[in-house]
């Protein structure tokens, strides 16, 4: 194959319309809790509950920005952030959900997996470029990612 590296970029999440009626569902929701947790003495959490909820709103209204993925000789780049294989494990190529994703077993305790969308990138160039590098497991992309994903966050 003779690649030293390859290069694709994708969007940093799916982003996702949302009708007026899940604005307001949100806003209802939201309401109701922060009076709740009022009534019964805890401020905080309200207030917590509030902040929240206006960052989830930012960011659902945020249009998403594209990623540089890059597959090196020394490492995998996520935007400005180098992973070097020797603090990765595994990785599976994933082709039967959906669109095609890289998923990354990491030796980091608070990052255990990566998820990589390939969009623009060939699935069998990053499959064979990552067998010289690592082994390959069957991975599974974690539960709270695919509900997540269901309800469209």
């Amino acid at each position: 194959m003779g690649n030293e590296s390859l290069h694709w970029q994708a969007p940093e999440y799916h982003h996702y319309e949302r009708s007026v009626d899940w604005f307001w569902a949100v806003g209802i929701i939201t309401i109701c809790i922060v009076i709740l947790s009022f009534m019964y003495g805890n401020s905080l959490f309200g207030i917590l509950i509030l902040l929240s909820v206006f960052m989830l709103i930012y960011f659902v209204r945020r249009e998403p920005g594209l990623v540089d993925y890059d597959l090196a000789n020394m490492g995998i780049t996520i935007g400005n952030e180098l992973h070097p294989y020797q603090t990765l494990e595994a990785f599976w190529v994933e082709l039967r959900h959906g669109n095609p994703t890289l998923i990354i077993q990491s030796k980091k305790k608070l990052q255990p997996l990566i998820s990589i969308p390939l969009n623009g990138a060939n699935p069998d160039e990053v499959h064979a470029f990552l067998s010289q590098y690592l082994d390959e497991v069957e991975l599974q992309e974690p539960v709270a990612h695919k509900v997540m994903d269901y309800l469209g966050f």
